[in-house]
């Protein structure tokens, strides 16, 4: 499993899990923003780098 917690600003909050099920992006409350069934972490990780997120928290 990897997840990584990505932050904007003070408030605004992303949480990226990978584990054998698959990839799962999640805002600050727990709401699922995306499902992919496959690790597609390092792509949307990249995605959310270049819109500026920045990564507060990265491991397993």
């Amino acid at each position: 499993m990897r997840e990584t917690v990505l932050a904007k600003g003070e408030l605004a909050t992303i949480v990226i899990v990978t584990t054998d099920a698959g990839t799962e992006v999640l805002d600050g409350e727990d709401e699922l923003l995306e499902s992919h069934p496959e690790d597609r972490h390092a792509e949307i990780l990249a995605r959310y780098l270049a819109e500026g997120w920045e990564i507060e928290e990265d491991g397993p």
